[in-house]
């Protein structure tokens, strides 16, 4: 029987997290999905500490690493919002909940969380910067872009994805239509 590579027990790892949640993210079901023995993870991590922290690390650059390179190879700002709203879309919500479900019961979870919502509110910052947005009204439509985007991924069920598509044209997930409607107010007195 052939060993796995480090990229397959990460795959696996991540259907099973959002399959099952944090709590599944064990040798035993892991290998059980594989058809492997405990060995061929253990060729790959020490323990299972390394791989769940690889594991936090593969989420982190795919959900979060990835959509903003993509952005960011785009030329205006509109452009980058769309495609980084076109990939925040695609994202598997299932892994995204359970993940952040993980950090609730566990610190290392927790600090990467963190750590990723950080960057994702700082990357919307700087849209909304580029599109000539002050420090405070970046940082605050950053934050609600954000939050809508957080709390939409828990209210829906088994059609999350297709919700999302739906709403996401009525909400205008990224920024710079938010900064023209926040200076439209003061335009208008």
């Amino acid at each position: 029987m052939a060993r796995r590579a480090e990229a397959d027990w990460i795959a696996v790892g991540l259907d099973l997290l959002a399959e099952h949640g944090h709590t599944r993210l064990t040798v035993a079901d892991l290998c059980a999905r594989c058809g492997l023995t405990k060995g061929s993870l253990y060729h790959h991590y020490p323990d299972m500490g390394a791989f769940r922290g690889a594991l936090l690390g593969a989420w982190r650059e795919r959900n979060t690493e990835r959509l903003i390179l993509e952005a960011e190879r785009q030329t205006s700002t509109e452009e980058k919002a769309l495609v980084l709203d076109r990939l925040a879309q695609a994202l598997d919500l299932r892994l995204e909940r359970a993940v952040r479900n993980w950090a609730a019961h566990d610190s290392t979870a927790r600090e990467v969380v963190q750590a990723v919502d950080r960057q994702r509110i700082s990357y919307l910052v700087r849209l909304c910067r580029e599109e000539g947005g002050s420090a405070a009204d970046a940082s605050d439509l950053a934050a609600l872009t954000y939050a809508m985007y957080l709390g939409l991924q828990q209210l829906f069920g088994a059609d999350e994805q297709a919700a999302l598509r739906r709403l996401m044209p009525k909400v205008e997930f990224v920024l710079p239509s938010g900064l023209r409607a926040a200076a439209a107010p003061a335009e208008r007195e």
